[in-house]
């Protein structure tokens, strides 16, 4: 199996390791073959596959040897290499916070990933062996999905009912966490993760920040979706999640980056030309990212409650991709029929039906009779059974394909048939047959293709 080193700037963090499941359930310790760091964390988790790397650390996927089928969960690591003292103390407070959070709401909220273990490692540095260094873990639960920053990039923008859908699961996850007084501060696509199964989740509550805290903290959050009041290390409140939860909405609706729909000259957000979404929804979004406080939502209630006063009949657009400026309004046009679409509504489909079989069953049978059991017929049954096909002919165009000229096409090509061929016998019924319907067949291939290419 592979384990990976989790030291910063091992020169090969990759590890084959040969061992089986029995082996790997007893043995003390593996460390790295490259700088002799530890690979079974804690005693229990070997980080298998490296997941992410952020601005403090680095994120794992690993496996707990001590579970019956050795589950999954996520090891994040804070990375102290290259930081200043200062810089330090300021993330090591950062991942203490996320682990005493991920305590008090992780295990108390389904969509918040619980809290396996927070603990701290000692180990030599790289190439100062007689000098220690304290690095810290996270375990937390593994959530088997993708986050939307990735799901966007494989999809596309998002459309009106998507986001809805993404608002509706995550306000209520923000209205809890905001009720035990927690600020989430790092709200974006790559912290919300969508379960295989279509479940949503919020991640990352490294940026946390209690509102009952006294200390005044330095800005934390991702330039774009971080509220104005967070860039001042000013307080922070619910709205300011809110903020943050409006600009990845508008990241996943039209694709773009939010350095791309603010206008920094003008002080606004320049969005509505380039997606197609109910007036209700901007609104909603609108007021979502305004820049002062008090102009926003203040609890993800009440966005929750306006949501629900969305029209029920909207007729929501089949994309939100960006638009080009709609063009003029034209004309409506009728939609395309083809020789599958029902019946207009003055002809019952019954009668319709009734009518095909009348028609077919009238022009086989007296074929049969006359050019198989008399093997001659006269002109007049040939004439009748042409006639009869004709008003089938005709029925067909006028009721299924909506072509009043069927009859006309078929009639000129029953003359010319007669013309052809001598004798005007029963090879005129057979023939008359087998025109009406290779005509039908024509016309009806005809004018699919037509109304196909409008």
């Amino acid at each position: 199996m592979d384990l990976y080193c989790t030291r910063p700037g091992c020169p090969g963090p990759l590890n084959r390791i040969d061992i089986d499941e029995e082996q790997l359930r007893s043995i003390p310790q593996i460390h790295c073959r490259s700088c002799q760091m530890p690979l079974i964390l804690a005693g229990a988790y070997l980080p298998i596959k490296p997941l992410g790397q952020g601005g403090f650390g680095a994120t794992y996927l690993a496996i707990d040897r001590y579970l019956p089928n050795m589950e999954y969960c996520v090891v994040k690591h804070f990375r102290p290499e290259g930081m200043n003292e200062q810089e330090v103390l300021m993330a090591k407070r950062l991942f203490s916070r996320e682990a005493t959070v991920l305590q008090k709401v992780g295990n108390d909220h389904d969509c918040i990933p619980d809290l396996y273990a927070y603990f701290p490692l000692e180990v030599p540095k790289l190439h100062y062996p007689n000098q220690t260094q304290e690095h810290f873990y996270l375990v937390q639960e593994y959530i088997d999905g993708e986050d939307l920053e990735h799901e966007l990039r494989r999809l596309g923008p998002f459309d009106e009912t998507k986001i809805i859908e993404l608002l509706k699961a995550l306000l209520p996850i923000l209205d809890f966490v905001h009720g035990r007084n927690i600020i989430h501060r790092d709200i974006k696509p790559a912290n919300i993760m969508r379960h295989r199964q279509g479940k949503i989740y919020l991640l990352d509550f490294g940026a946390v920040r209690d509102v009952l805290a006294t200390s005044k903290w330095t800005t934390v959050g991702t330039t774009g979706y971080a509220a104005p009041e967070q860039y001042h290390g000013g307080e922070v409140y619910p709205s300011t999640d809110l903020y943050g939860l409006g600009v990845t909405c508008l990241r996943l609706l039209t694709g773009l980056p939010p350095e791309d729909l603010y206008d920094a000259y003008n002080g606004t957000w320049q969005w509505r030309d380039k997606v197609r979404i109910s007036p209700h929804l901007s609104g909603i979004l609108d007021r979502m990212v305004r820049l002062v406080v008090p102009e926003r939502f203040q609890r993800a209630q009440e966005v929750l409650d306006q949501l629900n006063q969305l029209p029920r009949q909207v007729q929501l657009p089949p994309s939100s991709k960006p638009l080009r400026p709609p063009p003029q309004p034209t004309p409506p046009v009728e939609p395309p029929v083809s020789s599958l679409s029902p019946p207009p509504r003055s002809v019952s489909s019954p009668l319709l039906v009734l009518g095909q079989i009348f028609f077919m069953a009238a022009a086989i049978g007296l074929w049969v009779v006359a050019a198989v059991v008399h093997l001659a017929a006269p002109v007049g049954v040939s004439l009748l059974l042409g006639m009869l096909l004709g008003g089938w002919v005709w029925f067909w165009g006028r009721t299924w394909l909506r072509v009043s000229w069927l009859a006309g096409v078929w009639l000129a090509s029953f003359m010319v048939l007669a013309w052809v061929l001598p004798g005007l016998n029963w090879r005129l019924g057979l023939g008359s047959l087998m025109l009406g319907l290779v005509t039908v067949g024509m016309v009806t291939l005809v004018e699919w293709l037509r109304q196909s290419l409008r």
